[in-house]
């Protein structure tokens, strides 16, 4: 591709994004000063290489879902936000706890994007277990309380008919506070634990460990979706049909994300993620919008959040450690 070739891919790709209108050759012509004609040969070649399309006869040009990402690459490396933008997230983030952070940061980016984001957790599995309490809810059902690093909280139903006394709980709280484990090794200790315990305490045991099935599965906190319908392509039904879909069963991303960013489009439909920090695994923030996305905003607003979010969830280790570290032995 030819300079003159990208200048125009990137002027079809702004012109598309700003007016959800196909550029005509004759718009494009008049800000480089050339003619009509040379900008549709320009167009043509950047149409055989499936850069440009036209959507239909005697339209202008829009950019393919190629045109788009070879355009957002540009970008790449995102820009910051402005600091007064990136102190008010670091500030609201700083004022939630838990599993507010992550509903805080989907419900900030979507404000500052127009965009529908979608947060993802992976599953609990290799978290660190702090604390576990047990405490009766009926005559049937114990509530587990399971506290895990970073700060983050679970609830957790045992189904246990009948349910045990109260010596019987508080002799399982302390079995179960000797585990120093990860989420996904909890299991298997209980069952060994409770195989050498009495019998109201192995069956209190070996309940918790086969309620533990709930801390197994990913977490997703969404918002802005009335946002992104507001564009134009909100009137397009089947634009609102991909969308829903992708926010309430995101598909899985095409590459494990190792850096900041990942940019995915089809024609229709684009979604820039960042990955951060969440225990020893990752959890990734994805903005979700038209393929004719703000792109230059869109990759600061995700990259200043996956840099937000690994902020957070360090310091929130930290802090943990250092209670660690500070309690009396």
């Amino acid at each position: 591709m030819n300079a003159r070739h990208l200048r125009i891919l990137h002027m079809v790709a702004e012109s598309y994004i700003e007016t959800a209108h196909p550029v005509a050759s004759q718009h494009i012509a008049q800000q480089l000063d050339v003619s009509s004609a040379t900008v549709r040969n320009d167009f043509g070649s950047l149409e055989d290489d499936g850069l440009l399309h036209q959507p239909h006869t005697s339209a202008g040009r829009i950019p393919t879902a190629e045109g788009f990402r070879f355009y957002a690459s540009k970008y790449l490396p995102p820009r910051r936000l402005p600091k007064r933008a990136r102190d008010d997230v670091a500030r609201h983030l700083a004022g939630a706890d838990g599993d507010d952070v992550f509903q805080v940061a989907s419900r900030l980016a979507a404000q500052l994007s127009g965009y529908a984001v979608l947060v993802r957790l992976p599953a609990d599995q290799r978290l660190r277990v702090l604390e576990i309490h047990l405490s009766l809810l009926s005559s049937r059902r114990l509530l587990a309380v399971v506290v895990l690093e970073n700060g983050l909280v679970r609830q957790l139903g045992v189904d246990l008919d009948p349910a045990p006394d109260g010596d019987v709980i508080d002799d399982a709280e302390r079995n179960i506070r000797q585990l120093a484990l990860n989420v996904g090794e909890v299991p298997q200790a209980l069952r060994s634990l409770a195989a050498n315990t009495e019998a109201n305490l192995r069956r209190t045991l070996l309940a918790v460990a086969d309620a533990w099935s709930g801390l197994r599965t990913p977490r997703l906190f969404r918002d802005g979706l009335t946002r992104l319908l507001a564009e134009p392509e909100g009137q397009d039904p089947t634009f609102v049909r991909l969308v829903v879909e992708h926010v309430e069963q995101p598909p899985q991303l095409t590459e494990e994300l190792e850096g900041t960013h990942n940019v995915e489009l089809d024609d229709r439909v684009a979604r820039i993620s960042a990955a951060f920090g969440f225990g020893a695994a990752r959890g990734t923030l994805t903005l979700i919008g038209p393929a004719r996305m703000r792109y230059p905003l869109a990759l600061s607003v995700a990259n200043e959040f996956g840099i937000a979010l690994d902020s957070s969830s360090h310091t929130a280790r930290s802090a943990d450690d250092l209670g660690t570290a500070a309690a009396p032995s």
